[in-house]
Order: structure tokens, then sequence, then C-alpha cells
């Protein structure tokens, strides 16, 4: 089974969770960026990886969780939908 990490530490008083990133670096709000850990992970350091601060939580949980999929206004998008921003004369 995979697991994202959760950070109760840091995700206290947030509006968003706040999970581990991969290979123990840092923190990140974004699943996108956020690591995947094993269940040999997890057994290999079982204090570090399940406390008091941080939380397993399945992959398949969390993706029950998600509750909205966005699409960012980046130049690249537009390119890839093939729609000149600079032609549309209410943009």
């Amino acid at each position: 089974m995979q697991y994202y990490l959760l950070s109760l530490k840091w995700s206290k008083g947030k509006d968003k969770y706040v999970w581990w990133g991969p290979e123990n670096s840092g923190y990140t709000e974004d699943l996108n960026q956020a690591g995947i850990y094993t269940e040999e992970d997890l057994d290999k350091r079982p204090l570090y990886y399940r406390n008091t601060t941080t939380y397993a939580v399945p992959v398949e949980t969390v993706k029950k969780m998600i509750t909205q999929t966005v699409v960012p206004t980046l130049s690249e998008n537009w390119d890839l939908m093939n729609i000149d921003v600079s032609k549309l004369p209410h943009y």
C-alpha cells in the first residue's frame, strides 16, 4: 500500500492539509508535489513516520477526499488548447 504523510504539526490552523515532500524533504499543500511512501518505508522507521505530528494516510483515502480539480490559466495551457489570447477582444 502507498501513503501520503500528513503533517499534523504544519496543518494545524490551516484550511488545507500539509503533506510531506518526497524523500523526507520539506512540506507542501500540493499533492502533486507530495511524496508517496510505501509500507516498507514506514516499517523501516515506524516512530519517524507514525507519531504525534505525522500520520500516514493511504493514497486511496486521500483521493476520496479531493473536492476540487482546477486548471490554472497559464500561458502554456492556452497554447495546449490552441487559443491565441491576444485575439480575444474580451479577455
